[in-house]
Parts: structure tokens; sequence; C-alpha cells
């Protein structure tokens, strides 16, 4: 079993941005499988008794993409919140207590963080 990482705001800003690139990619894969899967709902039925469709590889291919994408940004220990507004966690102890560092895609460097269980409304600004 993985050790839980633990990230210093230094840690996690190092990460931005490559995580701001991900999170485009990630979009821009999730608004080509909806609208690939729109067109392949009706084509589901022919599929399944023709033997298959480009549009089914093509769907499977972004499918891959997306699920890459989204294993590379865990592999390094934070949290996929939201995809949208680009919302990314990241384990941090503060006075010896699990909390999390909190950060939204467009801003330039970790300011926030949250309890637990709060989650992104419960932001507070990261005192130095």
């Amino acid at each position: 079993m993985r050790r839980k990482r633990y990230f210093t705001v230094e840690e996690a800003n190092r990460l931005i941005p490559m995580l701001e690139q991900r999170l485009s990619e990630l979009r821009e894969f999730r608004v080509e499988l909806e609208e690939l899967g729109a067109e392949l709902t009706p084509l589901f039925e022919v599929i399944r008794h023709n033997g298959g469709h480009r549009k089914t590889s093509q769907f499977l291919e972004l499918t891959g993409k997306f699920r890459d994408a989204i294993e590379e940004i865990q592999s390094y220990g934070c949290t996929i919140k939201d995809i949208n507004p680009g919302l990314i966690d990241f384990p941090h102890l503060r006075e010896g207590r699990e909390v999390y560092l909190c950060w939204r895609a467009g801003e330039e460097a970790i300011m926030y963080w949250h309890e637990v269980d709060a989650g992104f409304a419960g932001r507070q600004l990261i005192e130095e």
C-alpha cells in the first residue's frame, strides 16, 4: 500500500503548470466525448449487430486519453475535485492535522486551504 503524500505549499505550486495543461486537455476530451457519445447512442444497436464502427474506436481512444490524464494527476498524490473549474486538493499537514491545500485553475499559486470535510466553500487564506 502506498504511503500518503503530504504536500508543502511549494511542492504543490511546482505542479501548477502541469495541472493547468492536463485540466485543459481533460476539458477538451470531455467535450469531444460528449459529442461522440451523442452521435454513438443511435449507432450502438447497429454496432452491436455489425461488429464495430470507426466512431466507436474514436470514443474508446478518447476515453483512454481522458483516463490517462486523470491518472497522471492522481499519481502525484493530489485529488481532482471538479474538472470544469479545475479544482484540485493536495493533502497537507497543518498544525499536526490533515487538511487540504486547495487550488482552482487560473490561480497563479496555492493561496487557500480547507478542512478535510469542508470542501471548496470552506476555503481559508493561507497565512504566511
